[in-house]
C-alpha cells in the first residue's frame, strides 16, 4: 500500500521527484502477506479547507465499478507527475452507471487514473467534498503573483 499527501499545487507542479508530502509505503495485505498484486495504492488530497482526504487509486480501465463516491479524474504522467482533471461525486442509486459515467467523462477528459473517496457520509457531504477539492483546484491555478487590478 502507497500513499502520498499532495494539494492541488503540488500535484501539478511537482517533478519526477517525490512528493514533499508524507510518504507511507507498505506491500502488506490485510492477511499480512507481502503480494505486488494485492497491493493498493492510497493517496491524500488535500481540499482548500485544508481537510485531507484519502482516495483509493485505480486506472480509468481498471476501476471497480463505486456506490456512491467522490472522485478525481487524474493524468498520470510516466514521470509520476499527475493533474487534476476533474473532480466529482457519484449519483446513481446503480454502480455500474456510476463507473460508466467516471469512464466516460475521464476518457473525454484524457485521465488515466481515478482516485476514489469512499467516506462521505451522505450527498450533502459528498457535494461538500467535492467543493472543496475543486476549490483546492482553482486556488492552485490562480497565478501567485497576479496583478490587482483597480
Amino acid at each position: 500500500m502507497c500513499a502520498q499527501v499532495l494539494k492541488f499545487r503540488q500535484a501539478k507542479e511537482r517533478a519526477p521527484a517525490p512528493a514533499t508530502g508524507t510518504i507511507l509505503q507498505s506491500t502488506a495485505d490485510s492477511n499480512g502477506r507481502g503480494d505486488q498484486a494485492d497491493t493498493a495504492t492510497l493517496q491524500f488530497w488535500i481540499g482548500a479547507s485544508g481537510k485531507r482526504y484519502i482516495h483509493t487509486v485505480h486506472s480509468l480501465i481498471d476501476c471497480p465499478e463505486v456506490p456512491h463516491v467522490n472522485y478525481l479524474l487524474v493524468r498520470k504522467e510516466d514521470c509520476g507527475f499527475q493533474t487534476v482533471l476533474a473532480a466529482g461525486h457519484t449519483t446513481n442509486r446503480a454502480a455500474s452507471l456510476n463507473l460508466a459515467e467516471i469512464r466516460r467523462l475521464g476518457a473525454t477528459l484524457g485521465a488515466n487514473e481515478v482516485h476514489v473517496h469512499m467516506l462521505a457520509g451522505d450527498d450533502k457531504q459528498a457535494k461538500v467534498i467535492e467543493h472543496d477539492l475543486r476549490a483546492s483546484q482553482l486556488q492552485s491555478s490562480i497565478p501567485e503573483s497576479s496583478p490587482s487590478h483597480h
